[in-house]
């Protein structure tokens, strides 16, 4: 009697504590979500993670079109992997494998954008819709390394154990052990003892061979789970997409007491008395290990439905996440909704670098070809960033960094950081040529207008022809009404291709010894150097100074 009552009061205070636990996970939440909403994220990537977000990209490009999406070099070249971190306050791996597809893809119609606008304003003009998506978010939780649709192939290729006998057998032989302590103690005793030890000692084990299924079983309940969370439909476009997933997430009939188990002993389990309990529970009685095969065959028949659920929830969890960026922005120097065109052209009012600490604005204006000059550092290349990002992030999260924005729906190009590559035994000039290629074919095949943005183009040989075949590059790209953005030193180009490009250039001042950059574009080409002032800051010997200038003077005078 005092054994039962003992078992009792130890449930209760269980019961309770689950209760206590379970509030304190809530308002974790919540401040969570209301913290970190208009922050950068500073959420660190694994390298399977990486390597898990690619290979997710990978899959969704295959059915893209060339001019669809960033190339890898696009990407590298305009900082968005940077970008796309600073944006990553999703709070589910769905959420995060979303938001990094959507970054690439620049296929979107206008209205697929003007959809994902509606869906991002409202969650940013409500917290409370905010706070209850994101509740209902944390039960799919955050995966490390692998994404669901991974974790599905790994499932449906396991070979399934239609009767697992091994662990049940241990299990009913708990039985028949406690019954046997009835007869003879100590007999019962040692023999549970002996079962304890077998089960711990093949636990993890076998558990080593199904841990991907466990942590994709452990997802799969999670993605059920967020069902009974998610907040009440309004009649509104996030309010029609939450009912268009909560029906989606009836359809997954996974919801057994092994799923459950299973979700409590998985990866994504937070803590605390439950999971811990679960722990023991899944070690001496297996019941993780006995869920994952009476589960193994019937995941082949949910596969379609719970990807789509999954599917679903990463572009809400994604819209989320850019919501929060638009916040970010406001402390930054503000966002806008974009405009979009049916002329090839782009115009940016007062855009800015989100990735710079105390980013100058610039405005920006292109229906043709603009031509770049200035000296070392004087902020070029981060001008054609912020001009690439812009267009980016207009065609694919529907915000922009700047004041206005209109431009066509582009595919977008560029070739700055080109760098040469030992182990493939390429020069830099032709890398260069490669980078270039692919601009040049975009132009006459991908069927849309493009954007490019060139810095220093073909500086990897000698001046002479890097002049005429720059010159005639950039001639080729404009008569097939491509919008050029082109960083350059050779001011021959200033006057060669004036016939099609505006020139515009940045400029400094040299007080002290020290050259101080405005970082503000102005118009016409650039009159001024500084790369001899910038030897002489950075302690070169004042022979190599007085070598450079006296060279410099006769060179400009063409006396040489």
């Amino acid at each position: 009697m005092y054994g039962i009552f003992f078992i009792v009061i130890i449930l209760i205070l269980l019961i309770l504590s689950g209760i206590r636990m379970s509030k304190e996970e809530s308002a974790k939440i919540t401040s969570f979500i209301r913290d970190s909403f208009g922050k950068a994220s500073s959420r660190k990537l694994t390298e399977a993670r990486k390597n898990s977000l690619k290979k997710n990209l990978d899959m969704f490009l295959l059915d893209k079109k060339e001019g669809e999406y960033l190339d890898d070099l696009t990407w590298s070249d305009t900082g968005m992997e940077d970008i796309f971190l600073q944006m990553d306050n999703c709070l589910s791996s769905a959420g995060e494998e979303y938001l990094y597809r959507q970054l690439h893809d620049i296929s979107g119609s206008p209205d697929d954008i003007s959809k994902t606008d509606r869906i991002v304003s409202e969650l940013y003009e409500d917290e409370n819709l905010r706070i209850g998506l994101g509740k209902a978010l944390n039960e799919l939780g955050y995966v490390k390394d692998k994404s669901l649709p991974e974790y599905l192939d790994k499932i449906l290729s396991t070979e399934r154990i239609l009767i697992p006998f091994f662990h049940i057998l241990c299990d009913i032989l708990y039985i028949l052990a406690i019954v046997l302590t009835f007869i003879k103690p100590v007999s019962g005793v040692t023999f549970i003892f002996v079962i304890i030890l077998l089960q711990v000692s093949s636990y993890f084990s076998f558990k080593r061979k199904a841990d991907e299924c466990l942590s994709g079983f452990s997802m799969i309940s999670g993605l059920a789970s967020m069902g009974k969370v998610l907040p009440p439909v309004k009649e509104s476009e996030t309010g029609r997409l939450i009912g268009n997933l909560s029906d989606e997430l009836k359809k997954i009939r996974l919801k057994t007491t092994f799923s459950r188990v299973v979700i409590n002993s998985g990866s994504n389990a937070t803590g605390g008395i439950f999971s811990i309990l679960f722990t023991y529970i899944n070690l001496l009685f297996h019941f993780d290990l006995i869920a994952a095969q009476f589960l193994l065959g019937k995941i082949g028949s949910e596969k379609e439905t719970i990807l789509n659920a999954y599917e679903q929830t990463g572009y809400l969890d994604m819209c989320l996440a850019v919501s929060s960026y638009r916040a970010f922005l406001n402390g930054k120097g503000g966002f806008c909704k974009p405009g979009f065109t049916g002329e090839p052209s782009v115009s940016i009012k007062e855009g800015f670098n989100p990735l710079l600490d105390n980013p100058v604005a610039n405005d920006a204006f292109n229906e043709g070809g603009v031509l770049i000059t200035g000296s070392n550092a004087s902020g070029k290349s981060t001008f054609m960033r912020m001009i690439a990002v812009n267009a980016i992030l207009a065609q694919t999260v529907s915000t922009c960094p700047c004041k206005e924005y209109n431009g066509a729906n582009f595919g977008i190009y560029s070739s700055i950081a080109v760098n040469d590559s030992i182990l493939k035994g390429e020069s830099y000039f032709m890398a260069e040529i490669r980078s270039l290629k692919r601009i040049v074919d975009a132009s006459d095949k991908i069927g849309k207008p493009v954007i490019c943005f060139i810095d220093e183009i073909f500086k990897g040989t000698n001046t002479a022809e890097r002049i005429a075949a720059a010159n005639a590059v950039l001639h080729y790209l404009r008569e097939r009404k491509v919008i050029v953005f082109a960083a350059t030193h050779d001011h021959e180009l200033t006057t060669l291709a004036a016939d099609l490009y505006e020139n515009v250039h940045f400029s400094e001042r040299i007080e002290g010894g020290d050259v101080l950059f405005t970082y503000k574009l102005e118009k016409g080409p650039s009159v001024s150097t500084n790369a001899i002032a910038l030897l002489r800051k950075n302690g070169f010997p004042e022979e190599v100074i007085a070598g450079s200038e006296k060279l410099a003077s006769l060179l400009d005078s063409k006396a040489i």
